[in-house]
């Protein structure tokens, strides 16, 4: 029962905030402005790069272990699943595109066991109008794997040069 409502956009905002493992959040800003914080999914692929990068070993069918930095902005609203494996409606508009974000602001457990959290940040540029409605976390800035994937709370419209700042807050 506990499981089912931490898996409610209320029982996530509270798992993050308790630092709880496993609830990672998105915050997105529009020409400097915050306009959207959203609780991710981690997909199965996440989990498996997760082991796989903990062990040093090549599990669950991920054949070379990279860090989750690359961040991906997509035009779709998703219906996140656990077996997704690519985002949806992912975008190349210029400036748009799949990118290395810069990984920081780690804080470490509070308690014995307690969760761990860092942040994957980018900033892109829009060279083109763009409407984006969700965004996702990979290993590779092409193909890859895809370790989360979010809506954001709204649709954000972008037109020339508007920027649009991602953070990836990963709580472990």
């Amino acid at each position: 029962m506990i499981k089912q409502f931490l898996h409610t956009k209320i029982g996530a905002i509270i798992g993050f905030k308790l630092g709880l493992k496993g609830f990672n959040r998105v915050v997105a800003s529009h020409n400097g402005k915050i306009f959207s914080k959203s609780y991710n999914s981690r997909t199965d692929k996440g989990a498996a790069l997760m082991s796989s990068l903990l062990s040093g070993s090549s599990l669950g069918s991920i054949s070379s272990p990279l860090p989750p930095l690359y961040i991906a902005l997509s035009t779709s609203v998703l219906t996140p699943a656990k077996g997704d494996t690519t985002l949806s409606g992912e975008t190349s508009v210029s400036g748009l595109g799949r990118a290395l974000g810069t990984a920081g602001s780690y804080i470490a457990p509070s308690t014995l066991d307690g969760g761990a959290s860092y942040t994957v940040a980018k900033t892109f540029t829009a060279g083109a109008s763009a409407a984006i409605n969700s965004t996702g976390l990979f290993d590779a800035v092409s193909s890859g794997n895809m370790f989360a994937e979010s809506n954001l709370s709204v649709t954000r419209n972008l037109v020339l040069n508007d920027t649009l700042a991602i953070t990836w807050t990963v709580n472990n």
